[in-house]
């Protein structure tokens, strides 16, 4: 019986290394699986401005300035069903004194849509919530609404403390079409 000549490696070995080595190749694809990446998008808000925002696997980033964060920014049914509201919060640093909140939709190219200006706004454990008034099924604001498609909406929170420093934090919200489909039936649209 003839020994195999040391260049050349045996059966067992080759099949163990190619196991190893493709093992090894797949790694990092393994781990980039789990590392999901942060994609920027430009938004176009009032005034013409392309705003990059950055989306994550949980969706938008929450808006952040200065030690505030957005915690929510949502459209929701009001008790006339042909109406809907508004609803925010964020929180603040602590020790933070906010003399006065703006909440805007920001949109549409064209004009800011004002949804809340709190004069007397009160934090609760650093947080700030706030409701806006109802709108109407027909204003045209709510026109995004009739769109069969998902929508982004893009809200700036203008904040300014008691000393007067403004923050500001753009926001955006994302509305799936089936939210704006049930939306649309309680207003008697067919569609």
């Amino acid at each position: 019986m003839l020994a195999p000549a040391h260049n050349a490696p045996d059966a067992a070995v080759v099949r163990a290394f190619s196991r190893s080595a493709f093992a090894l190749l797949l790694l990092p694809l393994l781990f980039a699986g789990c590392a999901s990446p942060e994609v920027k998008r430009l938004i176009t808000i009032t005034g013409g401005k392309a705003v990059p925002f950055s989306f994550g696997p949980k969706g938008a980033e929450p808006g952040r300035a200065n030690g505030y964060e957005v915690q929510l920014a949502t459209l929701l049914p009001a008790h006339d069903a042909k109406e809907i509201f508004y609803q925010f919060a964020f929180t603040a640093p602590a020790g933070a004194a906010v003399k006065r909140v703006q909440v805007e939709d920001v949109s549409e190219e064209a004009a800011a849509f004002p949804l809340i200006d709190d004069q007397a706004p009160k934090l609760t454990g650093n947080r700030w919530q706030a409701d806006s008034a109802t709108v109407r099924a027909g204003e045209a604001h709510l026109t995004w609404v009739l769109t069969i498609q998902a929508t982004m909406r893009v809200y700036r929170f203008t904040i300014t403390d008691t000393a007067g420093k403004r923050t500001e934090m753009l926001h955006v919200a994302g509305y799936p079409d089936f939210m704006k489909t049930v939306i649309r039936q309680k207003w008697g649209e067919k569609y």
